[in-house]
């Protein structure tokens, strides 16, 4: 009896740790695939010339009405295209081509003006546990990481935008503003940003940027990054 105990036991074993092998292949594979995915969009749709990089956005739009814009940070694995859909939710498990993936797709907040001339201009990423989509955000809580990649570009149709990272914190979920109501409204806002910038003497007077990534401090954290204009590059 004890023997056939210790066999049924056995089998559960082996079948609990095939289970969860093909789960981790499962996650495995379907990682690999965005990562490949997002790589052949950067490569057919990305040109350098002379140091100059160029988004196609007219192809990009060919393949999805919603592209709103791409962005880029030199020395991490942000490069990707950036969509806006009809709500939060259409594009947190699709990729850019609206395929079923876990890794999603980075995205604008709906209510955002689709042009990024909101108040507050949203954009959401996982935090995916192979370091891709918005994985990277999370280290611009390290002062040392800020002061490396501090500049963000954000690759428009038609002007481009240097972004500088300002604050960055994690905390639970909060709803976001998009449009501030009136003037003092969005000074009380910003003077929050403001009190945890990496730049406290550099008061707060553009448009801002809200990067929305998942964190793992606490159970349903989320880390948030600040960024402002820095300057504007527009295209004929």
């Amino acid at each position: 009896m004890k023997r056939m105990i210790n066999n049924i036991l056995l089998i559960i074993c082996i079948f609990i740790f095939c289970i969860s092998t093909w789960k981790l292949y499962g996650y495995y594979r379907s990682y690999k695939k965005a990562k490949d995915t997002y790589s052949k969009i950067a490569k057919e749709n990305v040109k350098i010339s002379k140091n100059e990089r160029k988004i196609d956005f007219k192809k990009l739009k060919s393949q999805n009405q919603d592209i709103a814009g791409w962005i880029y940070i030199r020395g991490t694995t942000i490069d990707y295209p950036i969509v806006q859909g009809k709500d939060n939710s259409t594009y947190l498990h699709r990729t850019f081509h609206k395929k079923y993936n876990p890794s999603g797709c980075i995205f604008l907040d709906y209510k955002c003006k689709k042009d990024f001339m909101s108040d507050n201009n949203v954009i959401y990423g996982h935090h995916m546990r192979d370091g891709s989509m918005f994985a990277t955000f999370v280290k611009y809580k390290n002062r040392s990481f800020w002061k490396k990649h501090q500049k963000i570009i954000l690759y428009l149709p038609k002007e481009t935008r240097t972004l500088k990272v300002i604050a960055a914190r994690a905390n639970k979920p909060e709803k976001l503003p998009i449009e501030f109501k009136n003037k003092k409204d969005r000074e009380n806002y910003l003077s929050r940003i403001q009190s945890i910038s990496y730049l406290p003497d550099q008061s707060i007077r553009k448009r801002l940027y809200t990067f929305v990534t998942c964190s793992y401090e606490k159970n349903d954290y989320r880390t948030y990054i600040y960024a402002v204009e820095n300057q504007k590059e527009v295209r004929e």
